[in-house]
């Protein structure tokens, strides 16, 4: 009877055991730290949000489209500024041109304040703090990328992004071999003037039956919401080389352009897009092959839109649609929710906080952007109310001038260079054809669009420059400019004597 006794106190005793085994094993587990994400993010260049598969079958970007739709698709993404080197450095730095100093395509404001004066820390920086390995290669428009808080990565001018997407394959290739998390920065050219993707890119449209969209005109029309030149002028930006090779004559990226004409630029733009989706792909393929995709949350959007004809003119600049608004998703097997669209309004400037709010890294409190986290996790959440765009004075080289945009759920404001104003109702007017900004029925909505502009202008301390004082200033840098010509040609007492 006692050996009975004993073994079955035996057999409870190791069952005992077994259960304080597992127990001490979940508690473990419990608490080991979850594994960081890894982050892919893709910034293309020129791309417009009708540029896109998803958002237009003409163009074959059967990458993306996969991407997106398994993923989280932002359908109302607006950049910072739209213009390169400005909406770049607002995305690196988490605030506006007006704060961080950057005009257009110049860096010096953003060398002064975020390198030099390290004003606002860059989001490579503060991943990189805590624990991330980050890497930029590509197209900067603000220097080298290890100025400005990337912990490798450099520079590359090319037109077809071969070594930028060389240099991403060996980084995850180093990647997949260490524990360290990481962040891949990739800015491909594509798709930039010129149109250099190689023919079988071009053939994919040799055929196409393109559509030009309603407001579509050979030229714009003399406006100041269109103008792309110096404030007080209309002007309009105009790249008089070829598209591509061989292109027809008058097939350039900007206005005049017939129809025809119009059509070859645009299938040879779909034709860089087709090949940097290819691109995208392979490094999908990628990603999977190092044991690196279960674990990385790719983003992809564009630095600005591009016209494409639409309101007759070419590159971007303005406040319209097809200039400050861009394709933009999220994709991650990591993701709360998948195969879903959201319609909210959101900014470049959010990449920032997503992030960090992603790695379960704290925010920097100069952050103008939100956390698009809510939204991830329920597609009908939104973070703001209204998104503002700034297009700094490109040609002025001075703060305080260019075009600005409030853009609300229906209408849209724009403050022109010249500080004119527009206000569009987008659910009757998408393509942004009729100006309602004399509309008595509209005066409360503009009058509060007006109070939204003029506040932010108080939060980020724009000191928004009259048309006189920026024609003045206009006159007086060319005045500035051709004393100091005179001046250089000027003999000095050296080269007199030696006379």
């Amino acid at each position: 009877m006692w050996d009975k006794i004993n073994k079955i106190m035996s057999s409870h005793f190791k069952f005992l055991l077994l259960a304080v085994a597992a127990i001490a094993s979940v508690s473990s587990a419990a608490e080991t730290p979850a594994k960081k994400p890894n982050f892919v993010v893709i910034l293309c260049d020129d791309q417009t949000y009708r540029a896109i598969g998803y958002n237009n079958p003409e163009v074959k970007t059967p990458n993306m489209d996969k991407l997106a739709t398994e993923g989280m698709r932002f359908d109302r993404a607006f950049v910072a500024s739209p213009i390169c080197a400005a909406s770049r450095a607002s995305i690196y730095s988490g605030v506006f041109p007006q704060q961080h100093g950057t005009i257009a395509l110049m860096s010096e404001g953003f060398i002064k304040s975020v390198v030099e004066e390290k004003r606002f820390a860059t989001l490579p920086a503060v991943l990189e703090k805590a624990g991330y390995h980050t890497a930029l290669y590509g197209k900067s428009h603000l220097g080298e990328p290890t100025t400005f808080g990337f912990s490798e990565g450099r520079e590359l001018f090319e037109v077809n992004d071969e070594v930028t997407f060389s240099e991403a394959e060996k980084f995850l290739q180093r990647a997949a071999k260490s524990d360290q998390p990481f962040l891949l920065w990739l800015t491909p050219r594509n798709p930039h003037l010129p149109f250099t993707a190689p023919q079988r890119f071009k053939d994919i449209y040799k055929d196409a039956d393109i559509k030009l969209d309603p407001n579509w005109s050979e030229s714009p029309l003399m406006q100041s919401f269109f103008n792309q030149g110096l404030s007080g002028t209309t002007t309009f930006m105009d790249n008089k080389h070829l598209v591509y090779p061989h292109a027809p004559e008058g097939a350039t990226g900007g206005p005049p352009r017939n129809e025809s004409q119009m059509k070859e630029v645009i299938k040879a733009y779909y034709g860089d897009i087709s090949c940097l989706d290819e691109q995208i792909g392979t490094l999908i393929e990628q990603l999977k092959a190092d044991g690196l995709y279960e674990n990385t949350i790719i983003i992809y959007l564009a630095d600005n839109g591009y016209f494409l004809g639409n309101h007759g003119l070419g590159h971007k600049v303005t406040m319209h649609e097809e200039s400050v608004r861009v394709p933009m998703f999220v994709h991650s097997p990591l993701l709360p929710v998948k195969h879903a669209r959201s319609d909210a309004l959101v900014s470049s400037l959010d990449v920032y906080p997503t992030i960090l709010d992603l790695a379960g890294v704290p925010a920097p409190s100069h952050l103008m952007g939100k956390s698009l986290v809510p939204i991830l996790k329920d597609p009908a959440a939104k973070v703001r109310d209204e998104v503002v765009s700034e297009g700094e004075g490109r040609t002025e080289k001075r703060l305080g001038t260019g075009h600005r945009m409030v853009r609300s759920d229906r209408f849209k404001y724009i403050l022109s260079s010249s500080n004119e104003e527009a206000f569009f109702d987008l659910k009757a007017d998408p393509y942004e054809m009729k100006n309602l900004i004399a509309d008595p029925e509209l005066k409360d909505e503009i009058e509060r669009h007006r109070k939204i502009l003029a506040d932010w202008m108080t939060g980020v301390g724009e000191k928004r420059l009259t048309l006189d004082e920026i024609i003045e200033g206009n006159q007086q840098a060319k005045t500035d400019r051709a004393e100091k010509k005179k001046q250089d040609k000027a003999p000095t007492a050296e080269s007199a004597a030696q006379e």
